[in-house]
């Protein structure tokens, strides 16, 4: 091969990308789940459901279906967490429940450590 084409050995020539940045596009991060749900399903449904609204928490925004229409739901940065298991002789039972305020609460502490007033 003549000298400027094709493969020069291991050496690669870097180019720094000239196009302009575009931060990526919001894409659904999770499907949306029932918004009341109670019937017998497999495990593995179950799992699915329980994993969604796990990762709707962690993106900070809890997709959710309410007849055909899709609910979404923006949570706090904290949120109540209640876990509870109970076993009896019929059956098991766990029962999680999450609580946020529906407008979260931004609050900036002044210099000094000065309150905001509240």
């Amino acid at each position: 091969m003549p000298q400027g084409e094709g493969d020069r050995g291991s050496i690669h020539t870097l180019r720094p990308n000239t196009e302009p940045f575009t931060p990526p596009r919001r894409e659904e991060v999770t499907a949306a789940i029932p918004a009341k749900f109670r019937a017998r399903a497999r495990r593995d449904a179950a799992a699915f459901y329980l994993s969604q609204l796990a990762k709707g928490l962690l993106a900070g925004e809890i997709a959710l279906m309410v007849g055909e229409q899709q609910v979404r739901l923006a949570t706090s940065e904290f949120v109540v967490l209640e876990i509870e298991a109970k076993q009896k002789k019929r059956g098991n039972h766990v029962s999680v429940k999450l609580r946020w305020p529906r407008r979260p609460l931004i609050r900036i502490a002044a210099a000094g450590g000065v309150r905001d007033g509240r």
